[in-house]
């Protein structure tokens, strides 16, 4: 690797004579696809080392407290042999846990800037942090170590979770369901004397932790509590709140968050729910209509109406080619089992009422519009389609289409960002 390295230094500095204009940058791009650059001018020489063994700062934590002057963490510091400095702050671990490789670490640190450190500590204080701990939340100390020539390496953690508040009274919030339809959900939320307020936000059945996790980091949530007081409706006394638009036949969880008058949040109050199904016991069949074919911006989209009978309880729709219905290895069977397989990422995949549905398409194509639907007994019916071909290409649209023409959409995926927060600029560290 070294040897290919230096290889590639030396032609690219070969390459400056057969160049017009010689170059005056060198650029170290790393496997992040981060770069350090230099003004040629100003390189002596070019050269590697080696350094054996970790170079990190391993750290411990000690105690934590908090008072009238604000928050302080206990904490040990060992440095390996080959770690001459290094960078520590404490923060939340919903945001350490985004921190999951040293790459991501240096980062992170760079974006930060904390002070570099030098000394080992048995039982130091840390202190003057920018924002108060809240309470009954779990931190992580986190370091990065660095070597002689000042390079970033391996990171160290320590997790620790601050106590619980004393709550003033016994603030309590009790959620009663009041009725459930296939697609509503309505309860009653009651706060007692004690809560000086509280809120709620409805989820998924399990997804609400994972709600946290994707989220926290960007929004700068410690905790949950935080995040249902954040999303969540906020009320006093007695509420009553209607859920409209869910899915049938679906587990979801509310969450209440009640706190007392000094914002101390209490226990987590999670109210269960299930909505009803739809559909009858009969033959699940959806009618598909075939509406404009029209042009929006640089693409086109085909618009279909898929209307499902009384005895649907879900039904699943797509357009495709006729070429491709046609191959030997799709057919009406293939679409069949395609229509079957589960995408829970995908919101168009499952749908319970009228899809008026807008679908990407090429102008002077024949497709086929299919659905497949089944009743409340999870039976399926027939596989209804109607074969159509686009005209020609039509005149612009303001109308977006929403869907692609096979129908098997993932969703977007969600690019991870980390809030770094505010640097620690009182931040303190010294021996007990």
């Amino acid at each position: 690797m070294k040897k290919n390295i230096l290889l590639c230094l030396m032609a690219i500095f070969s390459l400056t004579a057969f160049a017009q204009t010689e170059p005056n940058r060198l650029v170290v791009l790393e496997k992040t696809n981060s770069h350090k650059a230099f003004i040629v001018d100003r390189i002596d020489n070019i050269f590697f080392a080696t350094v054996e063994g970790r170079v990190a700062a391993d750290v411990t934590f000690k105690d934590y407290k908090t008072g009238p002057t604000g928050d302080t963490i206990w904490v040990a510091v060992t440095k390996t042999p080959e770690c001459k400095s290094y960078k520590i702050a404490c923060i939340p671990q919903s945001l350490s846990s985004k921190i999951t490789t040293d790459e991501i670490a240096v980062s992170y640190f760079e974006r930060t800037n904390q002070t570099m450190m030098q000394d080992d500590f048995t039982n130091a204080q840390m202190t003057g942090f920018d924002q108060p701990f809240n309470d009954n939340t779990p931190y992580t100390i986190i370091t990065l170590g660095y070597d002689k020539y000042g390079v970033a390496c391996s990171m160290s953690k320590a997790e620790f979770t601050t106590p619980k508040k004393p709550l003033v009274g016994t603030p309590k919030v009790t959620g009663e369901i009041l009725n459930t339809t296939a697609t509503t959900i309505k309860a009653k939320f009651t706060g007692n004397a004690d809560a000086k307020g509280y809120a709620f936000c409805i989820f998924l059945k399990g997804e609400a932790q994972k709600q946290f996790e994707q989220f926290g980091p960007m929004m700068g949530l410690t905790n949950m509590g935080d995040m249902i007081k954040k999303w969540g409706v906020k009320c006093t006394g007695e509420y009553t709140y209607e859920w409209t638009g869910m899915q049938p036949n679906t587990d979801y969880e509310i969450y209440v968050q009640a706190w007392d008058v000094q914002e101390t949040y209490a226990d987590m109050v999670v109210v269960p729910v299930t909505t009803k199904k739809l559909g009858g016991t009969g033959v699940a069949k959806v009618n598909i209509e075939i509406k404009e074919f029209a042009k929006s911006g640089d693409s086109y989209y085909q618009r279909v109406i898929y209307t499902p009978n009384a005895e649907c309880s879900l039904h699943r729709d797509i357009i495709i080619e006729k070429q491709a219905f046609d191959k030997s290895d799709m057919g009406e069977a293939g679409v069949i089992a395609l229509l079957k397989e589960d995408h829970d990422k995908d919101p168009y995949w499952n749908q319970y009422g009228v899809d008026d549905a807008t679908w990407n398409a090429n102008p002077s194509t024949t497709y086929y519009a299919c659905s497949l639907a089944k009743n409340i007994n999870d039976e399926w019916g027939p596989l209804e389609k109607v074969e159509f071909t686009t005209p020609a290409a039509p005149a612009g649209s303001k109308v977006a289409p929403t869907r692609i023409a096979q129908g098997t959409s993932k969703g977007v995926t969600q690019i991870p960002f980390i809030n770094a927060g505010k640097k620690q600029s009182e931040f303190r560290i010294i021996q007990k």
